[in-house]
């Protein structure tokens, strides 16, 4: 008969042992996952970036922009996104683009800052092809506000600043009347100086996209994107928005694309894309006599309006 100190023992002793067992279990499975982490590491790390350096000196810089026979298929899908798009985009004037969702308006701008290379014909910024630029001399002409905007967790005052760091605080300000937050960011606690908190949650919709255009309008840029940044905005404000827009840059570029007949009837011209072709570019109000399409999206918008009141 065995002592209760005995069974005890070899019980602690067994313990002991199964808890190795189980740490050298976990000390493998451990080291077989970080070798496999580092193998994909290092295929990312030795990865060569599909887009590469031009060698070519940038000209003067204007801000026109050229599509010239350009056609776009993302990588590995054959599928067309954009078919033979031919547009001539003079320094300072006011573009919108229009179209369906789908049709391709989101592919076509991301293709002037050289998101992606077209897949044939080319596209010009101030009469040189994109390709020959080097990379950070081209997206220092080119400002770009997604429709997701992607804050940070500092202050609002940092935020904006992204857009150029150097930038004094009255240059901050004149980017914020123009984008319409001056007003918002000053009503709150700590005026330019509130935090935001990761990813601009503590903000709405509307005020992340507005610190998000400030941002853009600081950079000081000579072409303007602006990639339905202005649908979390209500008419009334986006209104203001492209009305100091247009007065205190008249010299840039300003390419916008919109859902909302309001937000591109006052553009120079009005690009209407469909089915991945520009079916039409012309003013609003030829588009309303000659635009089938553009015709059917103003008419859709005013019964959707009367609907809704």
């Amino acid at each position: 008969m065995m002592a209760p100190g005995t069974i005890m023992a070899a019980i602690t002793y067994i313990s002991q042992i199964l808890n190795g067992l189980m740490m050298l279990a976990m000390i493998f499975q451990s080291v077989s996952r970080g070798i496999a982490s580092s193998r994909r590491l290092k295929e990312v790390l030795d990865t060569e970036p599909a887009i590469q350096d031009g060698t070519m000196e940038a000209p003067e810089e204007k801000g026109a922009v050229t599509f010239e026979h350009v056609s776009f298929s993302y990588p590995g899908n054959k599928t067309p996104v954009l078919k033979d798009i031919n547009i001539d985009i003079q320094p300072g004037e006011f573009l919108a683009v229009i179209g369906s969702t789908g049709s391709g308006k989101s592919s076509f701008v991301q293709l002037i800052p050289r998101f992606y290379d077209v897949t044939e014909g080319c596209v010009r910024v101030d009469g040189m092809d994109v390709r020959d630029y080097k990379l950070e001399d081209l997206r220092k002409r080119i400002s770009y506000v997604l429709q997701k905007s992607e804050l940070f967790s500092t202050t609002i005052k940092d935020n904006i600043a992204i857009g150029n760091p150097s930038a004094s605080f009255e240059e901050i300000q004149k980017a914020a009347v123009c984008a319409q937050a001056d007003e918002f960011i000053n009503s709150q606690k700590d005026g330019y100086d509130t935090a935001v908190a990761e990813g601009g949650m503590s903000l709405s919709g509307g005020q992340r996209q507005r610190i998000a255009i400030a941002r853009a309008l600081l950079k000081k840029s000579s072409v303007m994107i602006f990639d339905d940044s202005t649908s979390a905005l209500d008419v009334k404000t986006e209104k203001a928005f492209r009305e100091a827009l247009l007065k205190e840059y008249p010299d840039v570029t300003k390419i916008i694309i919109a859902q909302r007949i309001s937000s591109v009837m006052y553009a120079d011209r009005v690009a209407v894309i469909n089915d991945c072709e520009l079916v039409a570019c012309d003013t609003h109000d030829n588009l309303m006599k000659t635009c089938e399409i553009y015709q059917d999206i103003c008419s859709s918008q005013m019964k959707g309006g009367e609907e809704d009141e």
